[in-house]
């Protein structure tokens, strides 16, 4: 264990930053000319932090996924001619990655913190788990030896979500001195609930995470789940009061930095001539009927099918409404090769077919399911809901909550689910749900549908100023002024 980091002489507002993600900001590929040229990267955390890190102060470390990336990673290539951020690439064996990414990530993490599994049935830890878990440990030691590498004037590493939880420890071994924030995008799970997990697993997790200076979450509720699972870890102190965990040598801050969406940018693209016209097409589509809309990917976590048998509900017990409101559902592909995510959207377009097989008629079909990966076209329906559905069994945060009524053109009702992480921002301005209650869900759908005018126009006015109240240059300086607090300049 290393010792006490000594005094900074730069504070964290003005070091330069350095971040590691599972996916980077770009993938290089060959062009037709066969020059190795940047992409912009995909995915949910890049989209999200694409608005943050997308300047020229910050090298950004991810694991190289193309060839074209283990290309650039050989030849040295470590500017992007889009954006001229830095970028490095760790380089993981193919068969390392996909069991650090696919089977321990995506497959255990993933499921743990968003509570997804039947424990009568599932998780099942063997000796594949084990082999598993050591790719898991090869890969966190992987990105921390290329982090370690960095040079700049006393740098601020920002680790990003649970595929690198090891890492900050693991950095901290290298360098002692290093400022490091771990941030989780998703739910973090409940001390019980952790229990599932391995003892050595998840004591690597917490104690990994806790060699930060920083552990920062989306909501409370996250940050006190961590807090409470280190409380079982032999020598570790955690202060309840003032959110610290020490384990003698070190201490780390555990706070909540609940991440923004950029409000000019979404509105920006609404306005783009193109996403209009789109949202004309979706108002003609609608032929005066009330818009229920939901956008989300197609996977477990969103609890997509409750939420389409909470409005077979709704119809049933206020049969007035059939025929008068139509359920627009745009999901995205989620993770296809993964059986159960698989089995889960096949269930979903299962039921929704079912539901309007039984409720449709005279040309009229309850819910309108389109599974397509279209951003504007998203955009545009958010412009034209009459009540937004966000039901998530549990969210990190969801941005779907925030970028809705910052485009809505008609004050439309927000019903939340009190399991995302964003509930705890817009709760005083949303209809909250539990999100296993077919019952409380099928009644805010209704209330949102029939909320008076004045009542509608409070609460969006509500909702567009808290989403606008935070930025994502807040998140970012959030997080270094929280390490300038624990770790002081000189």
């Amino acid at each position: 264990m290393p010792g006490p980091p000594s005094d900074v002489s730069v504070p964290a507002i003005e070091s330069p930053i350095v971040v590691a993600s599972n996916r980077g900001p770009v993938s290089f590929e060959r062009d037709d000319g066969g020059t190795l040229v940047p992409r912009r990267g995909s995915g949910g955390l890049v989209t999200a932090l694409s608005s943050v890190f997308f300047r020229d102060d910050i090298t950004w470390v991810s694991a190289a996924m193309t060839e074209g990336d283990h290309e650039a990673a050989e030849t040295g290539v470590d500017v992007t001619a889009e954006t001229g951020i830095r970028v490095r690439f760790v380089r993981i064996a193919p068969d390392v990655y996909d069991a650090y990414y696919n089977r321990i990530a995506n497959g255990v993490l993933w499921f743990l913190h968003h509570y997804l599994w039947d424990l009568p049935r599932s998780p099942v830890f063997g000796d594949d788990t084990a082999r598993d878990w050591q790719a898991y440990e090869e890969a966190n030691r992987a990105f921390a030896a290329v982090l370690a590498q960095v040079t700049g004037d006393e740098p601020v590493y920002l680790i990003q979500d649970y595929h690198l939880a090891l890492v900050p420890a693991m950095l901290r071994e290298l360098r002692p001195d290093a400022k490091i924030v771990h941030f989780s995008h998703t739910p973090f799970a409940g001390a019980t609930y952790m229990r599932a997990l391995p003892v050595g697993m998840r004591a690597a997790i917490l104690r990994g995470m806790a060699g930060a200076d920083v552990v920062g979450f989306q909501s409370r509720t996250w940050a006190e789940n961590f807090l409470l699972s280190c409380r079982s870890l032999a020598g570790v102190r955690v202060d309840l009061r003032r959110w610290r965990v020490s384990d003698g040598t070190h201490t780390a801050a555990v706070r909540t930095f609940p991440v923004a969406v950029n409000a000019a940018e979404i509105r920006q693209t609404a306005a783009d001539p193109e996403v209009r016209a789109m949202r004309a097409e979706v108002e003609r589509e609608r032929g005066g009927l009330a818009l229920l809309l939901r956008v989300d990917r197609l996977e477990p976590t969103k609890n997509i099918l409750r939420g389409f048998l909470a409005y077979e509900l709704f119809l049933e017990r206020n049969p007035a409404w059939r025929g008068r409101v139509r359920f627009l559902s745009l999901l995205s592909p989620s993770r296809e090769d993964v059986p159960a995510y698989r089995d889960y959207g096949q269930e979903c377009l299962a039921e929704a077919d079912r539901i309007n097989a039984c409720l449709g008629g005279d040309g009229w079909a309850p819910i309108d399911v389109r599974v397509q990966e279209d951003y504007r076209y998203a955009v545009a329906a958010y412009g034209a809901y009459d009540a937004l559905l966000v039901n998530p069994v549990y969210d990190g945060m969801n941005l779907v909550a925030m970028e809705g009524p910052l485009v809505n053109r008609r004050r439309g009702a927000l019903i939340l689910s009190r399991n995302a992480g964003a509930y705890g921002r817009l709760g005083r301005q949303a209809l909250a749900i539990n999100p296993f209650d077919l019952s409380e869900t099928a009644e805010a759908i209704r209330a949102a549908l029939e909320m008076p005018a004045d009542e509608r126009a409070r609460r969006a006015r509500g909702l567009s100023r808290t989403i606008q109240a935070h930025t994502p240059a807040t998140w970012l300086t959030e997080q270094l002024e929280a390490v300038d607090r624990i770790r002081p300049a000189a």
